[in-house]
Order: structure tokens, then C-alpha cells, then sequence
């Protein structure tokens, strides 16, 4: 029998299958995949200056990806390791908060479902440090605290509420749909509108406007984020388009749900676990709240999407599909009978399974195949481009500029003090020098035959060397394949060669 470590409600195995899960990633960066992806050598680049405004999303992942950096350098390794700290974070509040809905048992179970899924290990999450992964840890933490603070009405929750509620919105805008679902809620529900006269409430606000008000005088005077947010409503299309953004936002809550309920569906079937809906007068108030909060944010969206024209991605979904996990878990209980046996066997089966998996991924890239953007050779390329540099210029570069798959990845590999940006980035960017660049010259690396066409229309007046070629080889794979760069020299002004 599977030992119970008697607080948590975790078996000692499946406490190990999560561990296991969250480590995995972190192993196959160390052995297979040393190099961050596109967008997390992005947020990495602008992270090295702490802006408070960026040119797409607000600056939470670039300020988590800058501190990486400053820790650790750009290590593809080191990133995902932070990246599964947040996520085990956020795993944490989603299970504290299974415990005030379900027994502690089931809470250990459903959670293990959720950190087992495809989507959290093998998906982007995992590997990206970007905003999708940073709101699965702040959205339960709100839901937490929130549920915390009404039912204690202690200041450590009710302060804690208003920093995870700056956070969420500091990391993506879409935060307003979550408030929106838990206004929602506190209306309709007796028990809740009782907090509007508690004064912790509004201490959690006025902590959550303070911090999130220095980015709105941003934002503000610059828009850009604004700008970038506005771009996803493109109005009312056609009958066709609307169901296919529909289609997605249904498809958004499948890769984490799906792959639990599978399991959840043979163990109902084994009689394992039993599947019922609980009676009106048996729901506490915590659950019809959360109840509330997930179907107030999925009417949103339907709006959002049919009447405003939201151009809506499947990968969006994953914050709400994570809180629909609560609103789903009281459906399922133990037939206590088989309670051990249907954990041990989930736990041997997933554990079997990842493991085959991670054999596998391991076998095909480390021989037979190579992945463009977790085993690109940027800091080999980046060194072949400083020496050349080096060789006949005595200051700079100021910058590295480019496409944007290629130009970050070089940049944050050239050293700490290597400064990169997307050439078509470069007027929404309020960090960027162009007296740095006059003086002490770039980089221009590309990949993408239009990056020189686009530096000629920026920077009129300052001149490009002719086009260099390299081809290196891709890392940690026997497959042979090697990858190819372009890049011009713009001279520097202070410093001649």
C-alpha cells in the first residue's frame, strides 16, 4: 500500500510523479536543449532594462526574465528551472485552494492530474517563462487570498490579495476578465457581497492600484501596450471566422483538462473514483463562488469574441482552464475501497509514460533529428560575430539588431552588456539609444533577406558593410545540422578601425 503523508493528502508517489514532472523539463534543457526560446530571449533582451512599459505586453515576464539573467545569465537551463518555480508555485495556491472545495485526498489527486498534463510538461509553458506561464501562478494565488481574506478576514490575505492582483495585471491585461468573474460573484452571492463592508477589501485594492499605477501613467503616455492590446479586436467578421475563434476558445481549456480527464473517466469506470453532481444545498459558498467566477470569464470571452471580435489563440486559455479545474474537481469522489489502488496505478502508469517520453524526446534529438530554436547555436554564433567585430573596431558593438528570430538569441549571448532589439520594435521601445547606436555601431544579424531593406528605411545615414555568411553547427545533436546567419557591420562613430 502506497504510504499517505497524512497533512497533504499525497501519497509519497504521487508527491514523487509531481516532483518528477516539474524536474523533467529542467533535465532535458540541461542535456538536450540548452538554448531559451524566441520569445523568452525577448523578454531576457528587454529585461536588461527593467522598463516599465514594453512594446507588446505589460512588463512582468520581462522583469522575472531580466533578473534570470542578472542571476544567472542567459542560460536556456537556469530559465526553466525559474520557470518551474513559478509554476510550482502556482500549483501550490491551485492545490490550496482544491483543499477549501474537495478533501485533501482528491485536492493531492486532481492536482497531480493538472501538473501531469501534456500542456504543462511538454508544451510551451514549460519552456518559455512568458506571460502564459507567469498567469498560472498568479491567478489562483488571487483566487487564493481572496477566498482566504473572506473567510478569516486577516491582513496577510487581504494584502496578499492586492500584490497578486497587481502582479496578474502587470503580467497580462487579460487579468480584467478574472476580476470581472469574481465581481461577479461577490454581487451575486450574499455570503460575498458581505465583504464589500469589510475594510481588508479595500486595502487589497488600494495595494493592488498603487503598485499597477506606475505602469498605467506609462502605458498612458505611450500606448504601446495599449496599442498592442487593441490590434487583437478586429471587429465583428464573418459567420465562419467567429466560429473558429470560438472553436479555439473551447479548444484553449482542452490541453490541460483533457489529458486528466482521461484518467479521472477510466477510473470512474473502474469504480475508482465516483462522478456525481452535488446537490444545491450541499454546495458551500467557496464552490458556487468559483462556479460563478468560471462562468461570468467564459460568457466574457463568448462576448469578447462574438460581438468585439477578439482574435482569439487556443493558447490563451490556459489561466482559465487551470480555474476551471476547481469548479470541476467536487465532481469527483473516492470509492475509498479502491482509493489506494487507483492512485498507484495512476502513478505507475503517468510515471511509466513520462518516462518513455522523456527516453524518447532524449534519443530523437540528441541523434536523428534537431529543434531550431532549444538547440540553436546563438552564443557560438555570437562570438564568431564579436571577433570579427573586434578585429577592427575598438568600442561598441552598441547594439545587436535584426528579425526577431534571430536578433535576440545572438544579442543576450554576446554578454551581459549585449543590447538587442527587433528593428520593427525599435520606435516602441522608449530604452533605445539612438546616439548608443550612431556612436558605437551594431550588429545587424538576420536571417529574414528583408532585416538590411528595413535598417536602410530606419537609419537612413548610416552605412551597412557587405554581407557575411556562417554556417554553425546545431547543438547537442548528432543529425549534422547546422545553422546558417547573415550579418553587416554598421561602424562605430566614436572609435575607428
Amino acid at each position: 500500500m502506497d504510504r499517505t503523508l497524512s497533512r497533504s493528502g499525497f501519497s509519497i508517489g504521487l508527491m514523487a510523479l509531481v516532483v518528477a514532472v516539474l524536474v523533467l523539463p529542467v533535465g532535458l534543457a540541461a542535456l538536450v536543449f540548452p538554448t531559451p526560446l524566441y520569445d523568452t530571449r525577448e523578454l531576457v533582451a528587454w529585461g536588461r532594462h527593467f522598463p516599465l512599459l514594453t512594446p507588446v505586453h505589460p512588463p512582468v515576464m520581462v522583469w522575472v526574465g531580466g533578473a534570470v539573467d542578472w542571476l544567472f545569465g542567459p542560460s536556456g537551463t537556469a530559465i526553466v528551472f525559474v520557470n518551474q518555480i513559478c509554476l510550482a508555485v502556482g500549483l501550490g495556491y491551485l492545490y490550496a485552494t482544491l483543499r477549501l472545495l474537495v478533501d485533501r485526498a482528491m485536492a493531492a489527486y486532481i492536482l497531480a492530474l493538472a501538473a501531469t498534463s501534456f500542456y504543462v510538461v511538454f508544451g510551451p509553458l514549460s519552456w518559455a517563462l512568458n506571460a502564459d506561464i507567469l498567469q498560472l501562478t498568479s491567478w489562483p494565488a488571487v483566487l487564493y487570498h481572496f477566498l482566504r481574506g473572506r473567510s478569516t478576514d486577516r491582513w496577510l490575505h487581504w494584502i496578499l490579495l492586492g500584490v497578486w492582483t497587481a502582479i496578474a495585471a502587470l503580467t497580462k491585461y487579460n487579468a480584467a476578465v478574472l476580476f470581472i468573474g469574481m465581481a461577479a460573484g461577490v454581487l451575486v452571492l450574499p455570503a460575498f457581497r458581505a465583504c464589500l463592508r469589510r475594510p481588508g477589501l479595500y486595502v487589497a485594492a488600494l495595494v493592488g492600484a498603487l503598485l499597477f499605477l506606475p505602469h498605467v501613467i506609462a502605458a498612458l503616455r505611450y500606448g504601446t501596450t495599449i496599442a498592442y492590446g487593441e490590434r487583437h479586436f478586429t471587429g465583428f467578421g464573418s459567420i465562419e471566422d467567429t466560429a473558429r475563434r470560438l472553436g479555439l476558445l473551447v479548444a484553449g481549456y482542452l490541453p490541460l483538462l483533457l489529458p486528466g480527464a482521461i484518467v479521472l473517466a477510466i477510473a470512474v469506470a473502474r469504480r475508482m473514483v465516483v462522478w456525481r453532481v452535488p446537490r444545491l444545498a450541499q454546495i458551500s459558498d467557496d464552490l458556487r463562488f468559483v462556479v460563478i467566477v468560471n462562468v461570468t470569464m467564459f460568457v466574457v470571452l463568448l462576448v469578447l469574441i462574438a460581438v468585439f471580435g477578439l482574435e482569439y489563440i487556443a493558447r490563451y486559455g490556459a489561466p482559465f482552464a487551470e480555474l476551471a479545474v476547481l469548479a470541476l474537481a467536487p465532481l469527483f469522489t473516492w470509492n475509498e475501497a479502491r482509493r489506494d489502488l487507483a492512485v498507484r496505478q495512476t502513478v505507475q502508469s503517468l510515471g511509466a509514460l513520462y518516462a518513455v517520453l522523456a527516453v524518447g524526446v532524449s534519443a530523437i534529438y540528441l541523434f536523428f533529428a534537431s529543434h531550431s530554436g532549444l538547440q540553436e547555436p546563438t552564443a557560438q554564433a555570437a562570438r564568431i560575430m564579436l571577433a570579427d567585430w573586434n578585429s577592427k573596431y575598438t568600442c561598441g558593438p552598441g547594439y545587436f539588431l535584426g528579425d526577431r528570430q534571430t536578433v535576440y538569441g545572438i544579442g543576450i549571448a554576446a554578454g551581459p552588456d549585449g543590447d538587442s532589439m527587433t528593428i520593427n520594435f525599435i520606435p516602441k521601445a522608449r530604452w533605445f539609444d539612438a546616439t548608443k547606436l550612431e556612436s558605437n555601431g551594431a550588429v545587424l544579424v538576420y536571417t529574414l533577406p528583408q532585416a538590411p531593406a528595413d535598417f536602410a528605411a530606419a537609419f537612413p545615414d548610416l552605412k551597412m558593410s557587405d554581407e557575411k555568411r556562417i554556417s554553425v553547427s546545431v547543438l547537442r545533436t548528432h543529425s549534422g545540422k547546422t545553422k546558417e546567419y547573415f550579418y553587416r557591420l554598421v561602424a562605430p562613430k566614436a572609435c575607428g578601425g
